[in-house]
């Protein structure tokens, strides 16, 4: 206990930490760290992936955020399961803005699949990106051929 006070010290001081074995650990946890998703380190990985991919492929011509809104779409109501024409939709029927709140609110799943699905049309049709698991395929799409991307999701409590 008392090496880990003296390196606290170390740190608050802005001097390097002088034990080896509390260097390593720090290493240790440091490493581990960047495979927690959303952590600290991971992010910096990511960071440091989208800047080397700058350095090979140029910097990015097209920088977006996707945000779809799952209130108020008839397909995040289906995967809720409300029964919902997505044919034939009509807009003025289907259920009340408070009762759409409350399916997506009562089925965190749902939404995580509409989101899901969103993205990867999204992907899919304007950008000619069909990933999965496994692999990532481009085609030619609206904005020609796409040479890289990262899909990060930003976590939301």
């Amino acid at each position: 206990m008392a090496k880990l006070q003296k390196a606290q010290q170390e740190e608050d001081a802005h001097h390097p930490i002088s034990d080896p074995a509390v260097r390593l650990l720090c290493r240790h946890i440091y490493a581990t760290s960047g495979q927690v998703i959303g952590s600290d380190q991971a992010r910096s990985q990511l960071r440091s992936q989208i800047w080397s991919t700058c350095i090979m492929l140029n910097p990015p011509t097209l920088w977006i955020t996707i945000n779809p809104c799952n209130l108020h779409d008839p397909i995040a109501q289906v995967f809720a399961g409300e029964e919902i024409n997505l044919d034939k939709f009509n807009s003025l029927l289907g259920p009340s803005k408070q009762k759409r709140a409350e399916n997506v609110a009562a089925d965190p799943y749902a939404a995580a699949k509409f989101f899901h699905f969103t993205i990867h049309t999204v992907l899919e049709t304007l950008f000619g990106i069909t990933a999965s698991s496994q692999k990532v395929q481009t085609t030619g799409s609206i904005f020609r051929h796409v040479s890289a991307y990262f899909g990060v999701v930003e976590s939301q409590a």
